[in-house]
C-alpha cells in the first residue's frame, strides 16, 4: 500500500523527515518496506527566453541558442527541431539535476560542456525530461507571458515527494488510508490530527423521489448511502488532485472519478459514481443471483460472475459488481451532468470470495475484504459530494438516501492498568494510558481505581480483547522505551512428549538410510484424490481456495508422485525421499472430529537411478527389493521385525501386520497412476501408519541387551517342493511360527525349477539357524523341531520335504 509523505502532512503538521516518519510507522506496526523519492523541487530550473537560434557549424542536427535566463545571457546547444527565437522555455541551468532517471538508474546533473567544439551552459528541456509526460519529440514551450528567470517550480507547481510502501497486515483496515496512518503517527508525535470527516449533511430529507434504494441481501450489504449531485461538468481534474493521485501511482481519469479515488485513499471508504441518467427506473437494488451472470465492467471486459456474487442493479439489471468494480453501462463520461454517489458497507467475506473467483482485486475490494468502518458511509459520501460540487461546478441535491438494515454498535472492553504494566514490564500511570488511547480515538471511562471501560471505534474491528488494547498502548509507547529488566527468568524447555520422541526417532532412522525429507500439500484436486482412493473415503473442503486443492489426502502417495514428476521434469535422475504427515479418511468413528479418521503416516519412496552411469558401468535403477530392504531394516531398528506378519496382495503390494493390525504397505505404483501424475520412471513406495504403531506400544518399547551366547548355533538346510505360486516369504513366516524361540533366523539360499520335480512345481531351500543359550544343540535337539516345521508347511502350503 502506497502512502504519500506530502499528502500525509495535510492531516498532521509534523516536523519529522521522511526517513524519521518511516521509522516511526515501522515501530507502530505499519512496516515501511520501501521509500521512493518522486517529483522534483526543480532547483536551478528557470523560465528562459530564446533570443536567437543559429545552426551549429560542426553538426547538422544541433543548433546554437542564445537564451536569457533572467540575470544573464547564456549559450545552450539544443537538438530539438521545434526550438525558435521568441519562445519561453524551461531551462536547466548548470548544476541542475534532471528529475527523470537515465536507463542505468542514475540522474544527470547539468554541467558546462563543449559539444562539437561549441560551449553549452545548460539544457532546454522537454516534457519527458521534466517528468511531466511522455513527449520527448521536442522542447516544452511555455506561456509567452511568463517572465524570464521565474523559478520553474512556481510555474509548474512541482514538488518533491516521498512515497512509503507499507506492508499492511490484514488486521489493520483502518490504516489502509492516509488519515488512518496519520492518526497512528499523531498518537506518537503528539501533533494534532486534522480529520475532515466529522461533517454530515445538515438536511436529512429523504430523496425517494430522485432515487429509491432496496437491499435484498442485508447479510451481504449492511448499509447503502446515496447522494445526488446535479449540474456537474465532467472535465480534467485540477492539478492538485492529479498530483495527489499520481503520487501513489493512480492514473487521473476525470474530476468526478478522481474525487472518489481521492476519498478512498484519504479515509479508506470506497465510493462509486453512477451516471444518474443511465440508472433505469431511478432505483438501486442490492442483490445476488443464484446463477452465473455475464457482466461488462468498466475496463470493457466481459466477465462471468459466479453465482452468489452481490450486484448493484437498476430497473434493467446489474450496473456494478458490489465492492469490486462498476459497470460500463452506467459509467461517468464527459456527457454526464448528474451523478449518484454510492457509499456502502459490504460484508468482507462475500467481496473476498467474488474477487478471488474473478481473479480481480481493485483498490475497493482490497479494503472491503479487510473490513471498513461501518459508520463512515454517510460522512464519506458527503465529503465526496462537496468536493465534486466544488471541482465540477455542480450542486448537491438536498437530502440523501440511507438504507441501514444492520447497525454495528461500538464494542466495549475493560482494561486494567495493572495488567498493562504486568504484560509490558512498565510502570505507566493511568493518565498516560488514557491519553494514549484517546489519541487513537478510543474513548475511556473509569470503572474503578484500576479498570477503564474502553469504547472501541467502529473503524477498529481488530480490537475485541483486553490484550488488544494493551498492544495498542505498547506500540504507541514504543517497545524500545520499555526498560530492560535487571534480571531475567530462566526457562527450562518442556520435556518432549513420548509421541514427539517417537516421531523424531522414526525420522532419524530413515535419514540414516539416506532418504531426504519432503513436505507436500495435504490437499489434492478431486481428480487426483479419486485416482488414489475410493470417493466414499474422501473429505472435501467446503470453500476450496482453488480447484487444485479441494480434497484432503487419504494417503501420502499423491504428494510423492507430484514431487517425483516435478523433479524428473527438471532433469533429476534419482529420488530417495521420505515424508511424514497426516492423512484423512471418512470413518464411522473419528480420531479428533466425529466421522474423520486422522492418522500420522510415514512414506518412503524410491524412483530412478540407484547408481549413476559412468565409463565403468551402466546406470543401475532402483527395484522394489531396494525399498523392501530399507523397510525391513526400519522395522529391525524398531525391534519388531521378527513379530511382523507379511502378506502379498497380488503382484503390486505387500502388507505388514503387527499384533493383528495393518501397520505398513509396500507397493509398486501402477502404470495408470504414473501416467496420471506425469512420471515416466518406475516408482516404489512404502507407507507406515505411525499412529497405529504408537497405539500398539512400539514407541514405548525399550532396547534390552543380552550376553553373547556361550554356545554355538546349529544350522540345518531343508528343501521343499511346492506349487509355483507359493511365496517363499509366506513359507518363512510359517517356519518361524512352528519352530518357536529356538529358531534364530531363516533364509532362502536356493530356488530350483525343472522337469524332474514337475512343470508347475519349484523347490525352495531354506537355511535354518537354531540357538540355545543354555547348551550346545545336537541333531537330536533339532530333529523334533524340523518335524513340526515339515508338518506345518505340508498343512499350510502343500509342501513336500525334498532333502
Amino acid at each position: 500500500m502506497k502512502i504519500s509523505y506530502n499528502w500525509l502532512k495535510k492531516y498532521i503538521k509534523s516536523n519529522l523527515t521522511p526517513a524519521e516518519t518511516a521509522d516511526k510507522l515501522t515501530l507502530l506496526g505499519l512496516e515501511v518496506e520501501e521509500i521512493e523519492e518522486i517529483g522534483s523541487d526543480l532547483e536551478n530550473f528557470v523560465v528562459g527566453e530564446v533570443l536567437e537560434v543559429r545552426p551549429h557549424p560542426n553538426a547538422d542536427k544541433l543548433q546554437i541558442c542564445d537564451v536569457n535566463t533572467g540575470n544573464e545571457k547564456v549559450q545552450i546547444i539544443c537538438g530539438a527541431k521545434n526550438v525558435a527565437a521568441g519562445q519561453k522555455v524551461p531551462v536547466a541551468k548548470t548544476g541542475a539535476t534532471i528529475p527523470v532517471p537515465m536507463k542505468d538508474g542514475s540522474f544527470l546533473t547539468i554541467k558546462k560542456a563543449k559539444l562539437r567544439g561549441e560551449i553549452s551552459n545548460g539544457m532546454i528541456c522537454s516534457e519527458s525530461e521534466l517528468g511531466l509526460g511522455d513527449d520527448h519529440s521536442g522542447i516544452m514551450v511555455l506561456d509567452g507571458s511568463l517572465n524570464s528567470g521565474t523559478p520553474l517550480k512556481d510555474v509548474l507547481k512541482s514538488e518533491k515527494d516521498y512515497v512509503f510502501e507499507i506492508g499492511l497486515t490484514p488486521n489493520r483496515p483502518d490504516a489502509a488510508c492516509h488519515i488512518g496512518v496519520a492518526r497512528d503517527l499523531s498518537a506518537v508525535t503528539g501533533d494534532e490530527l486534522y480529520n475532515p470527516y466529522k461533517e454530515s449533511p445538515q438536511s436529512d430529507i429523504n430523496i425517494d423521489d430522485e432515487i429509491t434504494i432496496t437491499i435484498e441481501d442485508p447479510d451481504k450489504c449492511h448499509r447503502y448511502v446515496g447522494i445526488v449531485v446535479e449540474n456537474v461538468k465532467v472535465d480534467e481534474s485540477p492539478d492538485w488532485l492529479k498530483t495527489r493521485l499520481k503520487s501513489i501511482g493512480l492514473r487521473p481519469i476525470n474530476n468526478v472519478v478522481d474525487i472518489t479515488n481521492f476519498v478512498l485513499h484519504e479515509i479508506g471508504q470506497p465510493l462509486h459514481a453512477f451516471d444518474y441518467n443511465l440508472i433505469n427506473g431511478k432505483k438501486i437494488v442490492v442483490k445476488s443471483f443464484s446463477e452465473e451472470t455475464d457482466f461488462i465492467t468498466l475496463d470493457s471486459t466481459k466477465r462471468k460472475v459466479p453465482a452468489g456474487s452481490l450486484f448493484i442493479c437498476d430497473g434493467n439489471g446489474p450496473v456494478a459488481i458490489a465492492g469490486v468494480m462498476g459497470g460500463e453501462n452506467s459509467e461517468v463520461t464527459e456527457s454526464t451532468t448528474k451523478i449518484l454517489i454510492e457509499s456502502a458497507y459490504f460484508e468482507p467475506s462475500g467481496i473476498r470470495k467474488t474477487s478471488k473467483q474473478l481473479a480481480l482485486q481493485t483498490d475497493s475490494s482490497y479494503r472491503f475484504e479487510r473490513g471498513i468502518d461501518p459508520d463512515l458511509q454517510l460522512r464519506a459520501a458527503y465529503r465526496a459530494a462537496k468536493m465534486i460540487a466544488e471541482v465540477t461546478g455542480g450542486t448537491i441535491l438536498e437530502g440523501y438516501a440511507d438504507q441501514h438494515p444492520v447497525i454495528t454498535e461500538p464494542a466495549e472492553v475493560n482494561l486494567r492498568v495493572s495488567r498493562i504494566n504486568h504484560l509490558l514490564g512498565t510502570q505507566l500511570e493511568e493518565n498516560v494510558v488514557i491519553n494514549t488511547l484517546n489519541k487513537l480515538e478510543i474513548g475511556t471511562s473509569k470503572v474503578n481505581d484500576d479498570t477503564l471501560l474502553c469504547n472501541i471505534p467502529t473503524f477498529r474491528p481488530d480490537i475485541s480483547r483486553e490484550v488488544d488494547l494493551i498492544e495498542e498502548v505498547g506500540r504507541v509507547f514504543d517497545y524500545n522505551n520499555i526498560p530492560r529488566p535487571e534480571t531475567a527468568p530462566f526457562f527450562t524447555p518442556e520435556k518432549l512428549s513420548d509421541w514427539e520422541v517417537f516421531n523424531q526417532k522414526l525420522k532419524s532412522i530413515v535419514k540414516s538410510f539416506g532418504y531426504k525429507e519432503i513436505t507436500t500439500n495435504s490437499l489434492l484436486s478431486k481428480k487426483e484424490a479419486s485416482l488414489l482412493a475410493d470417493e466414499s473415503l474422501h473429505i472435501d473442503t467446503l470453500n476450496p481456495v482453488s480447484q487444485e486443492n479441494t480434497t484432503l489426502r487419504t494417503d501420502l502417495l499423491g504428494g510423492f508422485l507430484k514431487v517425483a514428476g516435478y523433479n524428473f521434469n527438471r532433469n533429476a535422475t534419482s529420488l530417495k525421499f521420505f515424508e511424514t504427515g497426516h492423512t484423512f479418511r471418512k470413518s464411522d468413528s473419528g480420531t479428533w472430529i466425529e466421522g474423520v479418521e486422522e492418522h500420522s503416516r510415514l512414506l518412503l519412496g524410491l524412483s530412478g537411478h540407484k547408481t549413476p552411469e559412468s565409463w565403468q558401468r551402466k546406470a543401475e535403477t532402483f527395484t522394489v527389493f531396494d525399498l523392501k530392504k530399507d523397510l525391513e531394516a526400519f522395522f529391525t531398528e524398531l525391534n519388531i521385525n521378527s513379530e511382523l506378519v507379511r502378506k502379498a496382495d497380488g503382484n503390486f503390494d505387500l502388507t505388514y501386520t503387527y499384533k493383528d493390525a495393518l501397520v505398513a504397505k509396500l507397493s509398486v505404483v501402477k502404470n495408470e497412476l504414473l501416467k496420471a501424475f506425469d512420471v515416466e520412471h518406475d516408482v516404489f513406495t512404502a507407507e507406515v501408519d505411525i499412529t497405529r504403531l504408537f497405539e500398539l506400544g512400539v514407541g514405548s518399547r525399550h532396547v534390552t541387551y543380552t550376553a553373547i551366547p556361550k554356545y554355538p548355533s546349529f544350522e540345518f538346510d531343508a528343501a521343499f517342493i511346492v506349487d509355483k505360486q507359493v511365496r517363499a516369504g509366506e513359507m518363512a513366516d510359517q517356519i518361524k511360527k512352528a519352530a518357536g524361540s529356538i529358531l534364530k533366523s531363516v533364509s532362502v539360499f536356493d530356488v530350483y525349477e525343472g522337469e524332474n520335480i514337475g512343470n508347475e512345481k519349484k523347490s525352495i531351500a531354506f537355511r535354518l539357524t537354531f540357538l540355545d543359550s543354555t547348551k550346545t544343540l545336537t541333531i537330536k535337539d533339532v530333529e523334533p523341531v524340523v518335524k513340526k516345521i515339515v508338518q506345518q508347511l505340508e498343512k499350510s502350503a502343500g509342501a513336500k520335504l525334498r532333502s
